[in-house]
């Protein structure tokens, strides 16, 4: 092989190497990649109790201000997206972990960031927290609400099994301006209104819908059986 083209092979190679170490594309923890958009929810602004939290690639650093102890705030899993507000858009639904230094509990949030991509605009709404020490399974959009399946510890009179088995699902929605757990008496609502507009008849005493397929039923999370879709 002539030894100039050689040289540059060698040069590509190691050019190659040290973009893949500085300058490629970088993970955070969990596998999430670097957003190239500052429209990303790992990119939002959230209201994380009384504090809000501006995240960059998904984290962010300060101090907690009962303890003085650096605190981090970190999204945990993979966003997931759907459209929360009616506009269109697809939003993003998120789960934050916060935790201070030396200070073994993981306290857990659910948050969403609405996209306006006509105004090149995202933003982070208040964090619902999900407890302390939970283990989150699963978070999915359905009929414009977040659902979070995860599991809490058990308590055993005063005392609080170590490892989380217990499973939880709750609904979360958008109501007005704040972002909130969803009520029964709420459900059945969008449920309703679910089923009306895609031209189905609800039965208010039973909370079922006929007339619509199994495929927008599913969607809508209900349970699909005998051509009703139970809620």
């Amino acid at each position: 092989m002539n030894k100039g083209i050689l040289v540059l092979i060698v040069v590509l190679v190691l050019g190659v190497a040290a973009w893949m170490m500085l300058g490629g594309p970088k993970k955070q923890e969990g596998g999430t990649q670097e957003p190239v958009s500052k429209l990303s929810p790992l990119n939002a602004k959230y209201l994380v109790e009384t504090d809000f939290v501006s995240l960059e690639n998904g984290k962010a650093e300060g101090i907690n201000p009962y303890g003085a102890a650096k605190m981090t705030t970190e999204i945990t899993g993979e966003p997931v997206s759907g459209d929360l507000n009616s506009d269109g858009q697809a939003d993003w639904a998120v789960v934050l972990k916060q935790q201070s230094e030396n200070d073994p509990g993981a306290y857990y949030y659910v948050a969403i960031a609405l996209v306006d991509e006509s105004k090149d605009l995202i933003v982070g709404s208040n964090a619902v927290p999900l407890g302390e020490g939970v283990k989150i399974e699963d978070v999915t959009i359905i009929n414009e609400a977040v659902r979070v399946n995860f599991l809490e510890r058990k308590l055993n009179g005063d005392e609080v099994e170590p490892e989380p088995t217990v499973p939880v699902s709750r609904s979360y929605i958008l109501d007005g301006v704040m972002f909130k757990e969803l009520t029964q008496k709420r459900a059945n609502a969008q449920a309703e209104a679910a089923c009306t507009d895609n031209r189905g008849e609800w039965n208010m005493d039973e909370n079922t819908c006929s007339g619509i397929s199994q495929e927008l039923c599913d969607q809508f999370g209900g349970e699909f059986e005998g051509n009703l879709c139970k809620f």
